[in-house]
């Protein structure tokens, strides 16, 4: 009996210092360690034996879940030299079966350095390409399907065995958000990448606003011509008159009716406000 007590003892002690629980909320894996070096052994969540531990056997724990990475602006010269700024994020999961290269790259947050070093020199070499498409930042402002399947191709690896069909169906998995694509080299599944934006930096922003403002101004012009050219078929004036009405009905300016053209009758100005809110029906 007195054996039996002394052997049920050791027994609880070596459970006690050898069970260890790997949380589950949020989800990890533990990578095993022997005599502190890491072997390729996973263990789930839950209570796991490690005998003797932590001098012989130990764990190295690894979160298990989603990484949403937002990378900051990149700024790409183009050919032509213009300078653009391009935002991407992307989603990744550490993959358990290369746990050891997760833990090789200084796990999450070396990924994450090396992810963004990677999608900034991919943008680089392919806005600046030579002899090779795009050809100008016009082509880059406009090619974010493009930059993006570029760099999925750049980032994941993707086999050059893959036929068409299955090189396309990675790449819209994979900015849909459902991609399960490893990188076995750093340890994880890439699951999501995208192009947010891609827009002007420097004097090249200032022109495109400036565009932006002409194209916006012609636009207004036009539509107040359209208008006043409505007012003068309909009332019987001239175009300078017209517009004065239409403006000043709008509140656009402060001269009053009378001053316009003599005297305006109710039913005139009840026929302007007519024509002016069926343009507005048609802006909306």
């Amino acid at each position: 009996m007195e054996w039996f007590l002394i052997l049920l003892g050791v027994t609880i002690i070596f459970f006690a210092i050898s069970l260890r629980h790997i949380p589950a909320d949020p989800p990890h894996i533990a990578v095993v360690t022997l005599l502190g070096q890491r072997l390729r052994q996973v263990k789930r969540e839950g209570y796991r034996l490690f005998p003797f531990y932590p001098v012989i056997y130990n764990a190295v724990l690894i979160n298990m879940t989603k990484k949403n990475q937002d990378l900051p602006p990149l700024i790409v010269r183009t050919r032509d030299l213009a300078e653009l700024e391009i935002s991407a994020s992307l989603t990744w999961t550490p993959n358990k079966d290369y746990a050891i290269e997760y833990l090789n790259y200084g796990g999450e947050n070396g990924i994450k350095n090396i992810l963004s070093d990677m999608v900034r020199e991919s943008f680089r070499e392919w806005a600046i390409g030579a002899d090779k498409w795009p050809m100008n930042w016009e082509d880059v402002l406009h090619a974010k399907d493009e930059a993006t399947a570029m760099l999925i191709r750049e980032i994941a690896g993707l086999p050059s065995h893959l036929s068409k069909e299955e090189h396309d169906e990675i790449i819209q998995k994979i900015r849909a958000g459902n991609g399960v694509q490893p990188i076995p080299q750093m340890g994880i599944t890439l699951n999501r990448l995208n192009i947010t934006e891609i827009k002007p930096r420097g004097e090249l922003a200032q022109a495109a606003e400036r565009f932006v403002k002409e194209q916006q101004d012609m636009k207004g012009v036009t539509y107040v011509l359209e208008q006043a050219d409505e007012i003068m078929k309909k009332v019987g004036c001239s175009y300078t008159q017209a517009i004065e009405l239409l403006q000043t009905e709008r509140g656009k300016v402060t001269k009053k009716i009378q001053e316009i053209k003599g005297s305006i009758s109710d039913d005139i100005m009840k026929a302007v406000v007519q024509i002016i809110e069926t343009f507005q029906k048609k802006e909306e």
